[in-house]
């Protein structure tokens, strides 16, 4: 709740004076490094911050961070190109190219370090002392997809939404998955998620428009909730991701 209150602020202002506004993406952060502070202590912040800056991991679980974003969107592209109206395609826009790094950059401070510590960071570790990896994913991804609600409307039109929340199930487990694999660790997972909604919103949607890009959504969300739950499900031992 402490990261809701502290991300929706800006929403429930801007309500208040008929305006709109997304949430605070700093909000799971914040939240995070207080309740570990007053439940775990000092000790318990020193483990907080050395997951976010673990950075010695093997060199290919560097590559799964990068690569299984990209190529998730690159696949949903592929299936989307062969059911969509070509008139609601878009040309690909070599300035939007341009723009990726400092996109990811700015995703990365304030959407990857504001929301991994807290879900990941905080939240994953506590779910999995009395919960499977598989469980304690489905409690926390309807979580996380709430936590959108001030997007939904603008940023995310209503008839994405459905395909947005699968979306946020598929990368839930797939987030799990790798948090797990590499021992708790965060920064994997910040990176991960600045590779998504870099590739995804900066080149990928912006390619269709109308219907069209309805369907990309829907394959996207398709894909995704596919490719995480079987990282999950067949990456690690079968028994402890069900137990």
């Amino acid at each position: 709740m402490l990261a809701f209150a502290l991300s929706w602020y800006p929403w429930v202002i801007a309500l208040t004076r008929g305006l709109t506004s997304g949430p605070n993406p700093l909000g799971p952060l914040v939240a995070g490094i207080i309740v570990t502070a007053l439940v775990f202590g000092r000790s318990g912040l020193r483990e907080f911050f050395g997951r976010i800056v673990r950075a010695r991991v093997g060199l290919k679980w560097y590559a799964v961070t990068f690569v299984m974003p990209i190529l998730i969107c690159l696949v949903a592209l592929a299936i989307a190109l062969c059911f969509v109206d070509r008139s609601q395609a878009n040309a690909f826009s070599v300035e939007k190219l341009r723009e990726l790094p400092d996109r990811f950059l700015f995703t990365l401070i304030f959407v990857g370090l504001g929301e991994e510590p807290g879900w990941r960071g905080f939240a994953l570790p506590q779910l999995q002392t009395k919960h499977s990896p598989i469980v304690a994913s489905l409690i926390l991804a309807p979580i996380w997809a709430l936590w959108h609600l001030p997007l939904i409307g603008n940023e995310f039109p209503l008839p994405i939404v459905m395909p947005f929340i699968l979306s946020v199930f598929g990368g839930t487990f797939a987030l799990t998955w790798l948090f797990n694999r590499t021992n708790g660790n965060v920064l994997l997972p910040m990176l991960f998620h600045a590779t998504i909604n870099s590739v995804g919103a900066g080149l990928i949607f912006p390619l269709f428009s109308g219907g069209a890009l309805i369907t990309l959504w829907w394959i996207y969300g398709f894909v995704w909730l596919i490719a995480g739950f079987s990282a999950l499900f067949f990456g690690a031992n079968r028994k402890d991701a069900l137990r």
